[in-house]
């Protein structure tokens, strides 16, 4: 019930401004008579007004204080609220209403002063003489005019403390939102780089297995019947391959389930078993290395295995069994240097087809169709992308697109440092 009624601050304002009216108006009445009570209405009024229009509730206590010092011969105990009405102009958002509050502070005081020490002489002391009168006159004008002041600056000064606490309350939050706001767009960008990671660890882990898969089993589909020889020797390449793939995923999981970095384990090492396993799926690979092999960081190392696996892979996937890729490592004090050129023909594949001469291994039959060795059409993919970011992280730069020479193929040229420039 309590929580309804305070999102209603009229219903509030209105409650408070009733029953500020019946309790002071109740004790004024008693003390003085019932012509106190349209004064302490228009204070009643004024604290109504307090909150929503301060300005407003300031005019109306004047307004109330006037007819007080008019009418009543001297001050009610409903005069409290005027310091209620003070206290809400400090809090207003507009600054000439926080001043008009302060002047009207030190203003009644001076009325004050005037009204029960010079009108009604209230607070003069009795049976003085007419010299002594006088200056008790400018001393008691000057010392009630001075207490009713401060105790209505009092209030002034309550409300502004009270206005600046609130406004540092309002700022602090907002920093602590705006905080909140920049560790929760940190967070997403840390998701996003981390999906980014788990997606090229994952093309990278089984993508150049799949390829390998894929080509040898279009191959081996034909070749069972004819030649179970080159069958046997595909499946052999197939199940390799298979278990590469699986050890790497089980690898990246384990990472995954531990929260810990991965650099992986493949590295310049691993090359000649890589080129092994592609020359067995159809490549003609040309593999050239010049310079003494250096010490790589195992970033560096990884990054230089995955732009060639990544190389191979697309040669098979794009080009084809029969497509001729040349390799070159060029080793440096600074660097090492990939360079791959591509070049698709229709050169012999997986089973021992050649363009130019019969089928070696003997083709199947019209009616069991031809055999599905087709490249796979080029289509967006995490594999260049991949490799460019990857070999960006360690410092290093990639140039990847088809040769320029016209002939059907793709070119990269990659450079990795030794040491790494970037984070993983």
């Amino acid at each position: 019930m309590w929580t309804s009624i305070e999102r209603r601050p009229l219903l509030v304002d209105v409650i408070v401004a009733v029953v500020a009216f019946a309790f002071f108006g109740v004790l004024d009445v008693t003390r003085t008579g019932w012509q106190t009570l349209p004064v302490d209405a228009l204070f009643a009024l004024a604290v109504a007004f307090r909150r929503r229009s301060p300005g407003v509730g300031l005019a109306i206590a004047w307004v109330g204080a006037v007819v007080q010092l008019v009418v009543l011969p001297s001050f009610i105990n409903g005069d409290v609220l005027i310091a209620v009405v003070i206290f809400a102009t400090s809090l207003a958002r507009q600054p000439v209403v926080q001043r008009l509050g302060l002047v009207s502070s030190v203003a009644g005081g001076i009325i004050a002063s005037v009204k029960l020490v010079l009108v009604t002489g209230d607070f003069l002391p009795h049976g003085q003489s007419d010299s002594q009168e006088a200056f008790s006159r400018v001393i008691y004008s000057v010392g009630v005019a001075g207490v009713v002041a401060a105790a209505l600056a009092l209030f002034w000064l309550l409300g502004m403390i009270a206005r600046v606490r609130r406004e540092l309350l309002t700022a602090r939050l907002e920093r602590l939102e705006g905080e909140q706001d920049l560790l929760r767009a940190e967070l997403r960008v840390a998701q996003e780089t981390e999906r980014t990671r788990i997606s090229r660890e994952m093309h990278d882990a089984i993508g150049h297995s799949l390829a390998v898969i894929i080509a040898q089993s279009d191959g081996a589909r034909y070749a069972v019947a004819k030649n179970p020889a080159a069958a046997t020797d595909a499946l052999g390449v197939i199940n390799r391959s298979a278990r590469s793939a699986l050890d790497d995923v089980s690898e990246l999981l384990s990472v995954l389930a531990t929260s810990t970095g991965h650099e992986g384990s493949l590295g310049v090492a691993d090359l000649d078993t890589l080129l092994t396993n592609m020359e067995s799926s159809g490549l003609a690979i040309s593999f050239n290395e010049t310079g003494d092999r250096l010490d790589l960081s195992r970033s560096c190392d990884l990054a230089l295995f995955r732009v060639v696996q990544e190389v191979l892979t697309n040669a098979l996937k794009h080009g084809g069994p029969g497509t001729t890729v040349s390799v070159a490592l060029t080793w440096s004090t600074q660097a090492v240097t990939v360079d791959s050129v591509t070049t698709e023909t229709d050169g012999p594949d997986l089973l021992g087809r050649d363009a130019d001469g019969p089928d070696l291994l003997g083709r199947a039959e019209a009616d069991d169709g031809p055999p599905s060795a087709e490249p796979a059409p080029t289509r967006g993919g995490h594999g260049i992308a991949g490799m460019v970011e990857r070999v960006r992280l360690v410092g290093g730069s990639v140039t990847a697109g088809p040769r320029a020479d016209g002939v059907r193929g793709f070119a990269v040229h990659a450079t990795i440092p030794h040491a790494p420039g970037g984070a993983e």
